[in-house]
């Protein structure tokens, strides 16, 4: 799935004649993509936003159909397939991902907000203001939102559950029942307090985090780790057969290879068997090297042995008879074989040789479960501060969607509590900022003053559409709000979706971290920095006769 050009039938004639697009083109060529952007996530903005249904591949490459309401994740989608054939759609969707990558929300209010930023500056540059006036306009408008989220914020600690439980919850824009959003907005705000207690400095690592979902299973938090794979993933040997109490765990990240130090040698680099005795010899010296360090691991206090890749069948049946269980091929994903390391407090080894006694990890209770087409390995009870959330669903698709929004809301707690402050969401921070720069737009000197009055309206822009995504009338609502905000004391009123009416997001238990909307404003303001000074656009892989490199000068 690729963003398209625009139909504009003066650019199809330059891309017939010309290598370049100028001036009012070339701005509609950009503005043509960004619009074309916006218009895939626009109606996915809010708690009453709509879903796309995608066709794309799982963890495993399979292909598959995925319902998403979430910006991220619908441009993660595209980019795994046919991606972004327009260049400037590119450069858009990079930009927005980086915020994606540092907070984990806020990536749909910042298209958002880039589009309408980019469709004020577009018609005051028509209007003759130089693009350069707009950006500078624009940046004396994100300096007023900065005070005025300033204002608006509230202090927030790791300690602070509750408040933590409504910023997870008010993340969790998936269709959830109420009582299933807050059982698991309060499981999430339980765990990054309980990292944050673990962590340095109080800040949680939610690296720490692992969230699984399955059908039918029930709401868990686990201290320790829940090793998953599926069940035709062709590891050996049958794992953990019965609940283990007071293991010892042993963890490596390669196979076990007892042949490259096998003394069988006839002749020849590597192992040469030329002859049936050598060949007995040969395979009775493996055979010794296999059972003794099986049993080097069992006198050592070993119950559990994780390796990371599959393990020789020879190997699983000779440890197994050892008394050792093995759970082998732990590779979905890869880096859980460390998190058990970090839960356990063992360290991950390559060889069974430098499995010396303080490398060894330990859990209270390790149990295995069969969970549809998964295996579960639970190490339960784990001296490291490692957690693991569970929850279920009805259907594999709803099991899967309340991953998404629950690892979404780990994020967004823990940026709560390591930064400190939150905001009332449901649209209070947009229409705060937009009352804000507008007291102060006629403080303003010269043309400036139309960029920053353009950037309170298209800030505006954002509960507009959740207006209307929830089935209300946008002017209206909007109205409403300015308002509310022209009132001294409702700088946190926002929209109500079920109303549509103006509410105390703080009342309404509406939270979201500040860094989310500042984070919004200043992704979308730079995005609109390099889009809106865009004068020509050179189509790419054009070879362009006579152009000279200037060289560095010392």
């Amino acid at each position: 799935m690729a963003v398209q050009r625009g139909n504009d039938a003066r650019l199809d004639d330059r891309e017939r004649n010309d290598w370049t697009i100028r001036d009012e083109d070339a701005r509609q060529y950009v503005r043509g993509a960004v619009d074309a952007t916006v218009a895939l996530v626009e109606s996915t903005f809010g708690p009453a936003g709509m879903e796309k249904l995608v066709a794309t591949t799982d963890r495993q490459n399979r292909d598959t159909l995925r319902r998403i309401d979430d910006a991220g994740r619908l441009f993660d989608a595209i980019e795994s397939g046919d991606g972004f054939g327009h260049p400037v759609a590119a450069l858009f969707v990079d930009g927005v991902d980086g915020m994606r990558s540092r907070v984990h929300d806020g990536t749909t209010a910042s298209v958002l907000l880039t589009g309408a930023l980019m469709d004020e500056g577009f018609d005051l540059v028509e209007r003759g203001l130089a693009p350069s006036s707009v950006v500078v306009g624009y940046g004396i408008a994100r300096a007023r939102a900065g005070d005025a989220l300033d204002e608006l914020a509230r202090p927030v600690d790791s300690n602070d559950e509750a408040t933590l439980a409504n910023v997870a919850a008010t993340t969790m824009t998936t269709a959830l029942d109420p009582a299933v959003r807050d059982e698991l907005s309060a499981r999430v705000a339980s765990t990054v307090g309980r990292l944050a207690d673990a962590g340095d400095g109080g800040w949680p690592n939610t690296d720490h985090a692992k969230v699984l979902t399955a059908p039918g299973v029930d709401a868990a938090t686990y201290d320790g780790l829940v090793l998953s794979r599926p069940a035709d993933a062709g590891p050996n040997g049958r794992g953990v057969t019965t609940p283990i109490t007071d293991a010892t765990v042993a963890i490596l990240d390669r196979a076990i290879d007892f042949e490259e130090t096998a003394s069988v040698l006839d002749g020849g680099e590597g192992i040469q068997l030329t002859s049936p005795e050598a060949a007995n010899r040969y395979r009775r010296e493996l055979d010794a090297r296999i059972e003794g360090a099986a049993e080097r691991l069992v006198e050592g206090g070993v119950d559990v042995l994780v390796s990371l890749e599959k393990l020789d069948e020879t190997v699983v049946d000779a440890f197994e008879r050892a008394g050792l269980a093995v759970v082998d091929k732990a590779t979905y994903p890869k880096e859980d074989v460390y998190r058990l390391a970090e839960a356990t407090g063992g360290t991950v080894v390559s060889k069974l040789g430098d499995l010396t006694p303080e490398r060894l990890g330990r859990a209270e209770r390790v149990e295995r479960r069969e969970v549809g087409d998964e295996v579960w390995t639970a190490f339960e009870g784990c001296p490291g501060p490692v957690f693991t959330i569970v929850a279920g669903g009805q259907t594999a698709e709803e099991a899967r969607r309340r991953e998404g929004a629950i690892e979404d809301a780990l994020e967004t707690a823990a940026t709560a509590a390591i930064d400190g402050q939150v905001v009332p969401g449901a649209g209070a921070p947009a229409a705060a900022v937009a009352a804000a720069i507008r007291d102060g737009e006629t403080s303003v000197a010269g043309r400036e003053q139309l960029a920053v009055g353009a950037f309170a309206d298209a800030v505006e822009r954002l509960p507009a559409v959740l207006a209307r995504n929830a089935g209300h009338d946008p002017v209206t609502a909007v109205t409403d709000l300015r308002t509310a905000h022209a009132t001294e004391g409702e700088s946190s009123v926002g929209l109500s979706a079920e109303t549509g009416a103006p509410v105390d997001a703080w009342e309404a238990g509406i939270v979201e971290p500040r860094r989310v909307f500042s984070q919004a404003i200043e992704t979308a303001a730079a995005i609109v920095e390099q889009l809106l000074t865009i004068d020509t656009v050179l189509y790419p892989n054009v070879e362009l006769y006579g152009y000279t490199p200037r060289p560095e000068r010392e």
